[in-house]
C-alpha cells in the first residue's frame, strides 16, 4: 500500500509538474505576443512623432527669420534707429538700462540683488558673463 501511495504521489508530482509547464509555455507565448503588437505600435508612433518633429522643424525655420525681422522693429520703435540697431546685433555698453539688456539678450540665466544705504546692486548671468547693475544701469561685465 505504501508502495501504491508513493507511485500515486509521483505521478501527481509529474502530472502537476507537466500542467505547470505548459502554462509557463502558455504565458510566454502570450507575452512574447504581447510584446511584439507592443513594439509594432510603438515603432509606428515612433514614425509618426518623427514626422510631427521634421515638420515642426520645417516650420520654425521658416518662422525664425519673421520673429527676427518683428523683434528688430520691435526694438526700433521702443528704443529709437541707433540705440535700438545697437540692441538688435547683442552690443552692450556702459550706462544701458537692466531693460534694454533684457530686450536685447532675453532673461538672464540668473539674478542676484544687494540693496545697500548707497542704491540697489543686481547682477545679471549669462552663462559665463556677469553683468553688474547700479539702480538699474549696467556699470560693468565679466566674461570667466
Amino acid at each position: 500500500m505504501k508502495k501504491y501511495f508513493v507511485i500515486l504521489n509521483l505521478l501527481s508530482v509529474t502530472l502537476l509538474f507537466s500542467q505547470t509547464k505548459k502554462i509557463e509555455k502558455e504565458r510566454y507565448d502570450y507575452l512574447v505576443d504581447s510584446l511584439t503588437t507592443r513594439k509594432t505600435d510603438l515603432l509606428l508612433q515612433k514614425e509618426k512623432l518623427t514626422a510631427q518633429i521634421d515638420s515642426l522643424e520645417n516650420i520654425k525655420s521658416e518662422l525664425e527669420p519673421k520673429v527676427k525681422s518683428v523683434h528688430i522693429k520691435k526694438l526700433y520703435r521702443k528704443y529709437g534707429k541707433k540705440i535700438g540697431g545697437r540692441l538688435a546685433t547683442g552690443k552692450i555698453w556702459k550706462g544701458m538700462t537692466e531693460q534694454m539688456l533684457k530686450d536685447s539678450w532675453g532673461l538672464p540665466d540668473r539674478k542676484t540683488r544687494n540693496k545697500k544705504k548707497w542704491g540697489l546692486f543686481t547682477q545679471w548671468y549669462y552663462g559665463t558673463i556677469t553683468f553688474y547693475f547700479k539702480n538699474g544701469k549696467l556699470t560693468d561685465w565679466e566674461e570667466k
